[in-house]
């Protein structure tokens, strides 16, 4: 006995035991052997820390037991040294649950009997008070389970109903009878679920479907009181168990369905579940014949339960291409479209300029009497034309002595039709745009004039069209930026947006190519460009929720990006040549400003330079002596005034020296004048994200060498300590002085570099200023209505220090900086639901050879703020290693707005409510829509909003197109022309159910086209009035919109096929809806062009 006994317990010897069960192990196991005894050890085992989640507390568990989620032991105890398996996150997309024989009936018996049930807590004596439970949420609990417990604590979800099945692909069905209901109410998952799930053939996902209930509380009920006037409580009603991993595992992509269980039948959660007579007596689920079947679930306590397959979405997070099976190699990415479509910037695709426009439209055009471009002597710019390359001298262009007196002229639009909107948008436009660096331009309202298809742009008074000037020459450019400026000409393009003067709403975008504005020394030229105005939409695709086969459809799918033409602006552009009379009026208008100068020294000087300046220019060019003699009496005239100014501020200085109280300390002045005397001073135009390099020439006085630490006071004036950028930015600049090998000593915690000097040795310091902060204050300015001062200059001034050994400094380099307008490439302007993060891609244009294939996108993350705040950043893109210069620079906007989800069907009309609120002062207001066609706002004209006052606005949405997409509401103060607040329409458009299919053939080319019929019965009893919808009603009319019948009868409707000019097939939906635009039955007619 005693050797049995001894070979029963080594079979033990690798258990892992708990302190709570030891007294059950040894009363189970062990019995009385008389002159034997057993010495046990209880030690701790902290490997099993990580890997207590995949089994519960106090159980016995051995080393060769099978418990999913640990990776096999070659030594067969896998909790000697536990490893867990890796886990991959799964997505469980677009999840229903239907309950037969419908909702409806469902809770209502469910109430019925909670309700009966509940009566018998009313105490005796009482009122006899009826208090009603009502169902106050419905939740679904999604776990994760291996058998044994819980890898996680279950997700609890919010379930909503839908009234219609096509709002969800996937179904989760009860166990009852077969649905008797056409189109019942279900229970959705509006959002997708994440999981993290081990490729273990025991792992399974639970459901459990849970209903939380309330009821008032008072004196006869047995409820506990609360604080509320309701009390909560909850119950189970159905539960479902599913392995994705068993075999076969051929759920991708396929819609699973799950049988939920009910009754006095043990579940993973150990929850009491809600039965009825008519779900007990279907105990055992019904087989199904699809991939997956028939599957069974082995618990710790050898628990066996039956299920059928989940009918739903469940996608790998990394991709479907991502190998489940091998779970020790590293994942590789693939390459894949992410779900936040990237903008395309118009840089890398300038739309083109080539004329579209008929003959007899380009004559209506230009009858309209725009103002020609003529140079300086009257005669007519020479024409280029856009269309042809232009050839270019880069040296020619520098050498050019004329001013340049740059025209832009927006001449007329074009309409382009395009769903959702009029024939007659828009009526009235104002442009958006920033040349160069000059300030932000925000063009006056224009009126499209009418004409056949090319409508000339009028304001208000004038001639028609818009005529923007620029002057750029040596008054506005600084030192050295002509080469720059010109530059900017022959690879820049313009970008421009178009914006509806009504709504306030971004109608689109171009942009236009400066390179046709260089004049090559000619006089004048212009050029004429009609542009597509182009926009990009957004839109999640979506199918017919009840077909299988089309049904497949992932709530992480990529969204599709669109390009739209919204229409074609006509605009000329030229370039005037401006001789040096015109600088002499410029500069005459310069001083006469000085000479209202407050400071009488300033007049008086403004006074002589303006003599001096008209004897310059006007006199004849041989005349040379006398312009030197009157310059050399304006330097004698201002060397007078400038010592009778020196010999005042000495007076005021002996004064001050002679008060103790006022005067600076001596040592003070005395360290001060040595300051000023060893300290260089630099003028530096500085641009943002441009690097301006500079070379300080530092020389040792000293007879004996010297180590010198480099200090600067700014980060952004740096050091340049890489030989490699040293090198790059003296071949950029083409600086002629010597370059040095690791001349620098870098030593970590030093203030700076250290660079070392022989006695009186001098050499060539590289620095370095580059800024990438903007003040916002020039790029805001056209908002905040500040005006533009060319000659009012912000300056500060860095100072780079060069101290010696003794801490003392040996030379100070002083830069002082003047920040100039920086140039803008393009403007984005994204819309964003409020406090959200905005993830948009942009993607680059094309400045080399790429690898084919291979676009290569900027990835921006910006942080959501209430609405309607916006966000207004800059984002410089460098394409050279060293970052000497920004290649593109954007200006974002970010608007956001309060968003309003809206799920709907196409070709129904869905209501949905907004508040509107008033503001400090009295508005007339007016709403508009990005959509006028599908989208109807009430009250659809102008309205008075009070201050503080709230005004309900109801939308009518009534899509035509399918899947998600961005829509926008704007109420607009039409006095002020101010937009008051912006919506946010998040659309989720469904297919209808269709009732039936039809096919016809239409021939392509000229002709009446084709006429059919189709016969449709009223299924009411009733007479009722029906409305005809489709979808394309450019290529469908129909004979009636609008007809009445009796109940039981048959009307013909009659359809006129438009033809076509190009051979294929169109599916064009036909709604017979009732007068509150709510959608009887769908029609699919397959229209063949052939």
């Amino acid at each position: 006995p005693l050797k049995t006994s001894v070979e029963q317990l080594t079979q033990y010897d690798n258990l892992r035991i708990f302190p709570k069960p030891l007294f059950f192990f040894f009363y189970f196991i062990f019995f009385i052997i008389e002159g034997a005894h057993l010495a046990c050890v209880l030690k701790k085992h902290p490997a099993l820390d990580s890997v207590l989640h995949l089994f519960p507390e106090n159980v016995l568990v051995s080393g060769e037991e099978n418990i999913p989620g640990l990776v096999a032991s070659p030594t067969g105890d896998a909790l000697l040294k536990p490893q867990t398996l890796k886990t991959l996150p799964f997505t469980l997309n677009r999840l229903t649950i239907s309950l037969q024989p419908s909702l409806e009936k469902f809770e209502s018996q469910l109430l019925q009997l909670i309700n009966a049930d509940c009566q018998n807590t009313i105490q005796p004596g009482s009122d006899g008070a009826i208090r009603t439970v009502v169902i106050q949420e419905r939740r679904l609990h999604v776990g994760v389970h291996n058998g044994w417990c819980f890898l996680e604590k279950p997700q609890v979800v919010v379930l909503d109903t839908v009234l219609s099945r096509a709002e969800f692909s996937a179904k989760i069905h009860s166990n009852a009878s077969v649905s008797t209901s056409s189109q019942p109410q279900i229970l959705g998952l509006r959002s997708s679920l994440e999981l993290r799930l081990t490729n273990h053939q025991a792992l399974a996902i639970i459901f459990q479907l849970e209903y939380v209930f309330s009821t008032p509380i008072g004196r006869e009920t047995m409820l506990s009181a609360t604080s509320t006037s309701r009390a909560a409580f909850l119950h189970s009603l159905r539960w479902g168990i599913w392995c994705p991993f068993q075999e076969p595992a051929e759920w991708k992509g396929e819609e699973i369905q799950l049988v939920l269980q009910g009754g006095a039948k043990p579940n993973p959660h150990g929850a009491m579940v809600y039965s009825t007579e008519m779900s007990a007596k279907a105990q055992s689920p019904a087989p199904i014949s699809a991939p997956g079947t028939a599957q069974v679930i082995q618990w710790h306590r050898r628990m066996l339960f039956n299920f059928a397959h989940l009918e739903m979405d469940l996608q790998q997070g990394g991709g479907d291409s991502a190998s489940l099976h091998d779970e020790g190699d590293q994942l590789q990415e693939l390459p894949f479209t992410p779900v936040h479509a990237p903008v395309i910037t118009l840089g890398m695709n300038v739309p083109s300029s080539c004329s579209v426009s008929s003959r007899s439209s380009l004559a209506h055009l230009f009858s309209a009497g725009f103002p020609d471009i003529v140079d300086s002597s009257g005669q007519v710019a020479e024409v280029l034309d856009p269309t042809e390359p232009l050839p270019f001298d880069p040296n020619r262009e520098e050498n050019d002595l004329q001013g340049n007196l740059l025209v832009f002229q927006f001449l007329a639009f074009t309409r382009i039709a395009a769903p959702g909107v009029g024939p007659d948008w828009p009526e009235n436009i104002y442009f958006t745009f920033q040349f160069y660096r000059f300030p932000p331009v925000t063009s006056q309202r224009l009126k499209l004039l009418t004409g056949d298809k090319v409508h000339p742009l009028s304001p208000s008074s004038g001639s028609p069209g818009l005529q923007l000037q620029f002057r750029v020459d040596d008054s506005f450019l600084k030192p050295g930026e002509k080469r720059w400026f010109l530059r900017y000409l022959a690879l820049h393009a313009m970008h421009i947006d178009i914006w509806d003067s009504d709504s306030l709403l971004l109608i689109g975008s171009t942009a236009i190519e400066l390179k046709y504005m260089l004049r090559q020394c000619k006089s004048a030229v212009q050029a004429l460009h009609e542009v597509e105005v182009l926009t990009t939409d957004y839109v999640g695709e979506d199918t017919l929720l009840t077909n299988r086969d089309l049904g497949r459809h992932s709530a992480s799918s990529p969204m599709t990006v669109h390009t739209i033409v919204r229409g074609r602006l006509h605009i000329r552009t030229g370039n005037i040549g401006k001789y040096r009379k015109t600088e002499l009026q410029l500069y005459c208008s310069i001083v006469t400003f000085l000479l209202w100068h407050n400071n009488t020294n300033v007049a008086k000087k403004a006074t002589i330079l303006l003599n001096i300046l008209k004897e310059l220019f006007l006199n004849k060019p041989g005349d040379s002596d006398r312009k030197l003699k009157c310059m050399a009496a304006v330097r004698e005239r201002e060397a007078s005034e400038d010592a009778k100014t020196a010999k005042v501020e000495a007076q005021s200085k002996k004064a001050q020296l002679a008060n103790p109280s006022e005067a600076k300390s001596k040592a003070e002045s005395i360290a001060n004048m040595l300051s000023q005397a060893i300290t260089t001073q630099h003028l530096l135009y500085a641009s943002l994200g441009s690097a301006e390099y500079m070379e300080f020439v530092l020389k040792n006085p000293f007879n004996v060498p010297e180590t010198v630490t480099i200090h600067s006071d700014d980060p952004e004036l740096s050091v340049i300590t890489n030989t490699e950028e040293w090198r790059y930015f003296k071949a950029l600049t083409r600086t002629p002085t010597p370059l040095e090998e690791n001349m620098f000593h870098l030593e970590q915690g030093a203030p700076g570099p250290r660079v070392y000097l022989r006695p009186k040795e001098s050499l060539h310091v590289p620095l370095k200023y580059q800024s990438f902060l903007c003040d916002h204050t020039m790029a805001l300015q056209k908002e905040t209505g500040q005006k533009w001062h060319p000659w009012k200059i912000f300056t500060f001034s860095p100072q780079v220090t060069f101290k010696a050994e003794d801490g003392k400094p040996m030379a100070i380099c002083q830069v002082n900086v003047e920040p100039t307008p920086h140039v803008v490439d393009q403007t984005f302007r994204l819309y964003h639901p409020e406090l959200c993060f905005l993830k948009k891609a942009i993607r680059l244009p094309v400045w080399h050879d790429p690898a084919p294939g291979e676009p290569q996108d900027v990835y921006l993350k910006v942080p959501g703020s209430p609405s309607p705040h916006i966000k207004m950043f800059f984002v410089m893109v460098f394409t050279d290693k060293w970052m000497a210069a920004p290649s593109q620079i954007w200006q974002i906007y970010v608007h956001f707005l309060e968003r309003v989800d809206v799920s709907c069907v196409t070709g129904q009309r869905s209501c949905q409510s907004l508040v509107l609120r008033g503001t400090q002062a009295i508005r007339k207001v007016k709403c508009f829509s990005s959509h006028p066609g599908e989208i109807e706002v009430d009250p659809a004209g102008v309205f008075v909003l009070p201050p503080a006052a709230v005004q309900e606005l109801q939308l009518k949405v009534q899509p035509w197109q399918a899947g998600s997409r961005f829509l926008y509401v704007n109420a607009v103060d039409v006095e002020q022309q101010r937009l008051v607040t912006a919506w946010l329409l998040c659309l989720n458009v469904h297919r209808p159910v269709l009732s039936k299919a039809f096919e016809v053939c239409v021939p392509v080319g000229g002709g009446r086209g084709s006429s059919r019929k189709i016969t449709y019965t009223n299924p009411y009893t009733s007479s009722r009035t029906f409305l005809l919808r489709s979808d394309h009603p450019d290529l469908l009319q129909f004979k009636e919109d609008k007809f009445q019948i009796r109940g039981g009868e048959s009307y013909t409707i009659g359809l006129r096929f438009a033809t076509s000019q190009s051979p294929g097939s169109v599916d064009i939906l036909v709604y017979v809806n009732n007068l509150e635009e709510k959608t009887e039955e769908t029609f699919c007619v397959k229209v063949n062009y052939s």
